[in-house]
């Protein structure tokens, strides 16, 4: 069994690894840009990408895009649906930067936090988009021909 990333952040004071999966795209692909994460240290803020375990096990690195004292409401910056209710003690890291091909890029590039304001503002219309191309899709079904 692999070491858990927390241990492995426990250990070294870093973590870096390539994560898997769409919710991050454009600006992580799948299987192909290592990230650079570190330890929380107090309170993060909106445009944060913090690393967290759900209840259910799974790790999920996605951008914060509200506060609350009691919390975060996080979404991918591929996906529509905020998942409300990540807490601080769910987050144990940070994104602080990540590799396209062998440049680093750091999250406080300023080219990168346009990027996540730009994301975050556009979350809101990429919902419409994505139901109007389901509801589009469902009208102009092509009809089974037997």
């Amino acid at each position: 069994m692999s070491e858990a990333y927390e241990d492995v952040l426990k250990r070294n004071g870093t973590l870096v690894f390539t994560p898997g999966g769409t919710s991050m795209q454009p600006l992580l692909r799948h299987h192909e840009n290592p990230v650079v994460l570190l330890p929380v240290e107090g309170r993060l803020k909106r445009g944060d990408v913090p690393f967290y375990k759900r209840a259910n096990g799974q790790y999920v690195l996605h951008r914060i895009i509200r506060v609350h004292k009691d919390g975060y409401d996080c979404c991918g910056d591929n996906q529509t649906a905020l998942e409300k209710g990540v807490t601080d003690d769910m987050i144990f890291a940070r994104m602080v930067g990540f590799y396209q091909g062998e440049r680093y890029i750091s999250c406080d590039d300023p080219a990168i936090v346009r990027y996540s304001r730009r994301r975050m503002a556009s979350r809101p219309m990429r919902h419409i988009i994505a139901r109007t191309r389901y509801l589009f899709g469902r009208v102009f079904k092509p009809k089974h021909r037997d």
